[in-house]
């Protein structure tokens, strides 16, 4: 087909989107086949009356456009007598890589703070705070074995209160200072029979639950604990601190039993706090009645569940397999599984909804890839390798955090990597 003949080509089209403030007409309307996204997008704007253009993604069948329409048609062997629908949202511009941060160990977990503050725990057994220019503001020591999960509590100007969970079988709470390197355990959660893979800070900040390898969830209150244990000399000389000396002990609240495998990860509901979720090697998503300590429903799929991810925004239920697929739940449905998303080449071991977007998350995999996902489309929107071309041995992706504009991630080469993101509103 030459050029001229293609742009003669045209086709009916029918423009949508979810994002009320860009609707246009839902009419359907001709257009040459040889556009490709800057087109169509041009097309949008002029529609839309913008004087300053705006760019757009469009999606077909639930895949982007990443051809002309010409194209699309004959490799999907489509006439232009149709008319198609033609989904069309806000470009998400490519994450840009903003710096690294060097660990000692692998680094498990990852959580931010308003683009202000990183928390990380790694298999050097410590926990660390950082700022945004790369400074370690305080290194806490105290566990004995691998941090397997961190959660901010508090944050203030001048201090901050976590949670740190590891394969010493015990949580421990932290106040530490931001202007000095003054620290302390506030207390120590014993309760677990097995590594503690999860830790979840309820949206009141009065309570916190933890999932672990022994198959169980327990519930714990945020309160300090009047028991103090005084046997330091278990603790290795090295390890030990002033003011760890006298270690408080917490006993759980509860113990929830449902999964008959380890527990990968715990989560509650920020919208309605009496409910909380749960992914396990059992293959199954469950939902807890925080009140009624019950598990109230659970949903099952063919693989392990490696973690999981709640949006306040949907609604929606994200999780990593051992199949390398992303599924998403809808833990108001009785439905199964709502969407899979297959693109990853190893297990999926982390994942985090966008806190700006309903459609948007990122996954990290064994794969030694990041996976930034619009769910309106089955395929990736971007693909990044954090380690470039120095990870030949593909490390493994281990904990990933999407704080505000900046997507976090880390694994097995020692590094914390920050990605600055414009997501979709």
């Amino acid at each position: 087909m030459s050029e001229t003949t293609e742009e003669k080509s045209q086709i009916q089209v029918r423009f949508i989107t979810q994002q009320r403030e860009y609707t246009v007409t839902d009419s359907a309307i001709l257009v040459p086949t040889n556009l490709r996204r800057y087109g169509l997008s041009e097309i949008i704007n002029h529609l839309l009356g913008f004087e300053k253009p705006i760019p757009f993604d469009f999606i077909i069948n639930n895949q982007f456009l990443r051809t002309s329409l010409s194209e699309y048609l004959i490799k999907h062997e489509i006439s232009t007598e149709n008319i198609i629908t033609i989904e069309y949202v806000e470009s998400m511009l490519p994450p840009t890589p903003l710096s690294s941060f060097q660990h000692d160990d692998w680094i498990s977990s990852v959580k931010g703070h308003n683009q202000s503050l990183f928390l990380t725990g790694s298999y050097d057994n410590n926990v660390r705070v950082f700022n945004t220019s790369g400074e370690c503001l305080q290194t806490l020591v105290g566990h004995l074995a691998p941090i397997k999960s961190v959660s901010w509590v508090t944050v203030s100007d001048d201090s901050i209160v976590c949670l740190s969970s590891s394969q010493d079988r015990t949580i421990r709470a932290w106040q530490a200072s931001l202007v000095d390197k003054n620290y302390k355990t506030l207390y120590e959660c014993k309760g677990h029979t097995g590594s503690v893979e999860s830790v979840s800070v309820h949206p009141s900040c009065t309570e916190f639950a933890s999932a672990s390898w022994d198959s169980s969830i327990l519930l714990w209150s945020m309160d300090m604990p009047e028991e103090i244990e005084y046997d330091i000399l278990a603790i290795p000389s090295k390890k030990r601190r002033l003011n760890n000396s006298e270690i408080k002990i917490k006993k759980p609240i509860t113990t929830m039993h449902g999964h008959v495998g380890p527990v990968s990860s715990v989560i509650f509901d920020t919208k309605n706090h009496n409910k909380l979720y749960s992914g396990g090697w059992d293959h199954s998503l469950r939902i807890w009645d925080i009140e009624a300590r019950t598990n109230v429903d659970t949903k099952n799929c063919d693989k392990s569940v490696l973690d999981i991810a709640y949006s306040d925004k949907s609604g929606l239920i994200a999780s990593g397999h051992s199949d390398h697929i992303v599924r998403l739940w809808d833990p108001r449905s009785e439905a199964v599984v709502k969407l899979a998303f297959a693109s990853h080449k190893n297990w999926i071991s982390c994942i985090s909804w966008s806190p700006n977007s309903q459609f948007m998350l990122v996954s990290g995999s064994y794969d030694a890839s990041i996976k930034i996902w619009d769910i309106r489309s089955k395929t990736p929107l971007y693909t990044l390798n954090p380690g470039g071309k120095e990870n030949l041995d593909n490390k493994k992706i281990l904990c990933i955090d999407w704080d505000l504009d900046i997507i976090l991630s880390g694994g097995e080469d020692n590094k914390l990597y920050l990605h600055g993101s414009k997501t979709i509103t």
